[in-house]
């Protein structure tokens, strides 16, 4: 009898993590297969290198496969007892985050429906159909698409995560080496709730097995993931500039003109410094998590406390990987 089969929608940062996760697993020892539209075999490669032989081998040839093209996943997923959904766009079009967040969400989950597989989506801390920011409102949208599709499936709504090769403090330390001085928008007075992208995988990891306790706790729900510290913009600016070394005066920026510099920004190519009018609208809103929104779900901290890992801070982190950035 061949072993379950856990597909992951998407070959990223986040995703490598997940396969990672799930292939060290000895308690439950599954095959991982990455899909993704782009350097899905590049992804594939990575990890593989970095894994043992008994877990390669449990790593299968990756799969080429596109969330807009919905004839593109049914195969891929063929023999799938869990879909983890890694939909997500950070810059583009109104009509690119509908595209992909919205209606590639509702893709991923319809096709593991038709598999009868079980989904774990993956969202994000903000996520609302009535926000004016394209990024927060089609992450919402998408959530409910993949809960219509398939009402059992689990969102998660991280915070913004940390580790090396992560798009938040490593663009951070990067900018602080050509930089003069770290912008921060509106007195950085937001506050963040970073979680640690390898905490994240390994929830993502533990919800896969499919155990009896943990799914009656966590089908159907949403669960909102942060790590264990709450950091103001300001103070994140902070955090980069100790743990790369640098010297730098941390100067307030005012939304106006962060808005200004988006309008301007956002029309060139992606590059360090590209921020745009909708991200600049997004630092107005705290990013941590909130235990009332769903009173009903599964915490976080607790799926992990439960299989004997705690939250990582930053402060073990960070010192690892922004020095070398």
């Amino acid at each position: 009898m061949s072993l379950p089969k856990v597909v992951i929608c998407g070959a990223g940062f986040l995703g490598s993590a997940v396969a990672r996760a799930v292939l060290s697993a000895s308690r439950t020892p599954r095959r991982v297969l990455l899909v993704s539209r782009n350097n899905t075999a590049k992804a594939h490669a990575e990890i593989a290198k970095s894994l043992p032989k008994d877990q390669q081998q449990r790593l299968e040839p990756p799969m080429d496969a596109d969330i807009t093209k919905p004839e593109t996943l049914v195969p891929a997923m063929e023999g799938a007892d869990v879909v983890v959904s890694l939909v997500g766009l950070m810059n583009g079009t109104v009509e690119d985050f509908e595209r992909i967040q919205w209606r590639g969400a509702e893709n991923v989950a319809k096709a593991a429906e038709k598999v009868h597989a079980k989904v774990i989506h993956v969202s994000a801390i903000g996520a609302n159909c009535n926000s004016p920011v394209p990024y927060a409102r089609t992450k919402a949208l998408g959530e409910d698409a993949v809960l219509d599709a398939c009402p059992s499936a689990t969102i998660i709504r991280p915070s913004i995560l940390f580790g090396k090769g992560d798009g938040f403090f490593a663009r951070f330390a990067q900018l602080a080496k050509v930089l003069p001085f770290m912008p921060c928008f509106g007195g950085g007075t937001s506050k963040f709730q970073p979680v640690f992208v390898d905490d994240l995988a390994r929830a993502i990891e533990i919800l896969s097995r499919k155990e009896i306790e943990t799914s009656e706790a966590c089908d159907g729900k949403t669960i909102e993931a942060g790590g264990p510290e709450v950091f103001t913009y300001r103070e994140i600016m902070e955090l980069v500039l100790k743990y790369t070394n640098k010297r730098r005066p941390i100067v307030s920026v005012p939304y106006a003109v962060g808005t200004l510099q988006g309008l301007v920004l956002e029309q060139l190519p992606p590059n360090l410094f590209t921020i745009t009018r909708a991200q600049v609208q997004q630092l107005k809103e705290d990013n941590v998590v909130n235990p009332a929104t769903f009173q009903d779900a599964c915490s976080f901290k607790d799926i992990l406390a439960n299989n004997g890992r705690k939250l990582t801070s930053v402060h073990e982190i960070l010192p690892t990987y922004l020095p070398y950035v």
